[in-house]
C-alpha cells in the first residue's frame, strides 16, 4: 500500500457509544432509588413510633401527669409536684432491659446539662429490692435520680415497654412521649420543647 492510497474505514456493526448520555440517567435512578428507600425507612419509623406510643397518655397538653409520690434510693420521699415550674423528663426503665442499659451514658449527659428550669427523674420498674437497685446504680455509674417504682405508677402512666419517657411542661402537663432507644440530642430537644 502506498502512502497516497486512502486508508479504508473499518466497518463495524457496533452501535455508537451512548454511555456518556446514560451516565446522568444512571445517577438519577440511583438517587431516586435511594430516596425511595429512605422514604420507606422514615414511614416504617413513624409507623413504629406511633404504634409504640399509641397506648400512652395523650401529649397534647390537656392531660396532667399522674401523681408521683415515690421513694428515692436513699429512703427519702419524692413528689412530682415539687418540680412544678420546671420542664421534666420522667424516664421509666428496668435493670433487665438491654436497651435501657445502652441509654445510661446519654441520660447522664442529659442530666448533667439540664437548665435551671429543667429536671429529670427515672423510675425503675423492678424495685422489689432497694439494696440491689442501689448497687446496680452504683455499678453502672447512674448519676440522675432513681425512684423505686410501683405497679400503681406503672398502670397510671400506662407503661408497657421499656424504656419509656414522658416530657412534662412547667405546669406538669404531658407534652411528649417516646418508647425505645433515644439519643442524648433527642431527649434534650424533647425536654426543651415541653412548653
Amino acid at each position: 500500500m502506498s502512502d497516497d492510497e486512502p486508508v479504508p474505514e473499518e466497518a463495524t456493526d457496533a452501535p455508537a457509544d451512548d454511555s456518556a448520555g446514560q451516565e446522568p440517567r444512571g445517577h438519577r435512578r440511583r438517587w431516586l432509588s435511594w430516596l425511595l428507600q429512605a422514604g420507606v425507612v422514615v414511614l416504617i419509623y413513624v409507623g413504629a413510633s406511633t404504634w409504640r406510643t399509641h397506648s400512652l397518655l395523650p401529649t397534647d397538653g390537656t392531660v396532667q401527669a399522674p401523681d408521683l409520690r415515690l421513694q428515692n434510693l436513699d429512703g427519702t420521699r419524692f413528689d412530682l409536684r415539687d418540680l412544678q415550674g420546671k420542664r421534666v423528663q420522667v424516664h421509666f426503665w428496668a435493670t433487665w432491659c438491654t436497651v435501657c442499659r445502652q441509654e445510661f451514658g446519654a441520660l447522664n449527659a442529659v442530666y448533667e446539662n439540664l437548665g435551671q428550669d429543667e429536671a429529670m427523674v427515672s423510675i425503675v420498674a423492678d424495685s422489689e429490692d432497694p439494696g440491689a437497685i442501689a448497687q446496680f446504680v452504683k455499678e453502672h455509674g447512674i448519676k440522675y435520680p432513681v425512684l423505686l417504682g410501683s405497679p400503681d405508677v406503672m398502670r397510671a402512666y400506662r407503661i408497657e415497654a421499656f424504656p419509656t419517657n414522658y416530657y412534662l411542661d412547667t405546669q406538669g402537663r404531658i407534652r411528649g412521649t417516646d418508647v425505645g432507644m433515644s439519643t442524648r440530642w433527642g431527649m434534650s430537644k424533647r425536654i426543651g420543647c415541653a412548653r
